[in-house]
């Protein structure tokens, strides 16, 4: 009797799920939040719109080039890093530019220093049939190497500001506490994939029963391939990989570097020129204030750190708040809607795939 009873709220259960599927659940929720998070915002998003017409037509296009070619080196980075593992299936580029800026979009509206983005994409390639173990092996290794590629640039201008170039001692303390912060952040993840760890994470998930049910399939997936017994030894991976490091390496640079484009093009196209120096001085410097997800995409943090570096650097002030909120506008607020349009997509195929 006591195993009927319990069957029939089994069924029950499951038809509820399939009347409201869960990934149809999450994003009518994402939805809901973006839209109170719009509107709650929208005098900043429509000052920004209003400034694009102060720039000049061209540099425009330059700068929203320059952003989106973020995605595709994002892309790049990913297909590297799955070439190591010689995968028979694996997603094509265009796939991988569109699961980047998803990600992004997940990383900019829920706070939580990358993880949420990296959660969908562990999703995204977890639906391909690949290997848990080497879906984490790839995150791993994609976000240390991130973070060696930021602490390169952070020492190349710092050894800049102690020789040839004079800066307030503001710049400094940001950018040594920034070298500690992506060090802390680079040992943790070099840890993660440790046997210990996962045996923790994968115990506390047994234990807590909302995150048993939340992370039910990611379980699932541990049981079946044995992962709380193997170890994802990121360091490993990087040591037998040293020509796809190097290539992901330059990559990571790259990224940066088309940021700080998009916000150099748009100096430009103000009708301001200002030194590269300056731009990658108080670009870093904002990203290393910004690094802690107190905020969706860090908001205000962002953007007054920013306006404060480039005015501290002789920047004029309306200038330096019409770049950033157009930078902003370009980096942050533009790819919200295209992240969302395409998420909704990629779980339309999911539901129509009975996923």
């Amino acid at each position: 009797m006591a195993n009927t009873i319990k069957n029939n709220k089994d069924i029950i259960s499951d038809n509820k799920e399939r009347l409201i599927p869960r990934s149809r659940l999450v994003f009518i929720i994402l939805s809901a939040l973006i839209f109170v998070f719009v509107v709650y915002y929208f005098s900043e998003i429509e000052t920004g719109v209003k400034l694009l017409d102060k720039v000049k037509v061209y540099w425009l296009a330059v700068a929203l080039l320059s952003q989106f070619a973020t995605y595709f080196f994002t892309a790049f980075i990913y297909r590297f890093l799955l070439d190591a593992h010689r995968l028979q299936f694996k997603p094509g580029l265009w796939q991988l530019v569109k699961a980047s800026i998803i990600s992004l979009f997940f990383n900019q509206t829920v706070p939580s220093a990358g993880i949420s983005g990296n959660t969908y994409f562990f999703n995204f390639l977890s639906r391909l049939n690949i290997r848990v173990s080497q879906i984490l092996s790839v995150i791993l290794a994609e976000l240390l190497i991130f973070y060696a590629a930021m602490e390169v640039i952070i020492i190349i201008l710092l050894a800049t500001c102690y020789t040839c170039y004079k800066v307030p001692h503001a710049f400094r303390i940001t950018l040594w506490a920034g070298i500690a912060v992506y060090l802390v952040f680079g040992t943790l993840i070099s840890l993660a994939g440790r046997k210990k760890f996962i045996n923790g994470i994968y115990e506390k998930l047994q234990k807590v029963r909302f995150l048993k049910k939340r992370f039910e399939r990611v379980i699932q997936n541990i049981r079946q391939q044995g992962l709380e017994k193997e170890e994802v030894n990121s360091l490993t991976f990087l040591n037998g990989n040293k020509r796809i490091v190097v290539k992901v390496f330059l990559f990571q640079l790259l990224v940066f570097l088309s940021d700080a484009f998009t916000v150099y093009a748009l100096f430009i196209g103000v009708g301001l020129a200002v030194s590269p120096l300056v731009i990658l001085l108080g670009l870093m410097c904002t990203r290393v204030i910004a690094i802690l997800p107190f905020l969706p995409g860090a908001l205000i943090l962002f953007e007054s750190s920013m306006s404060f570096f480039f005015v501290t650097l002789g920047i004029p002030l309306a200038t330096a708040v019409m770049v950033t909120l157009l930078f902003r506008l370009l980096s942050f607020w533009f790819p919200i809607p295209i992240g969302l349009f395409l998420y909704r997509r990629w779980n339309s195929g999911l539901l129509n795939a009975g996923g």
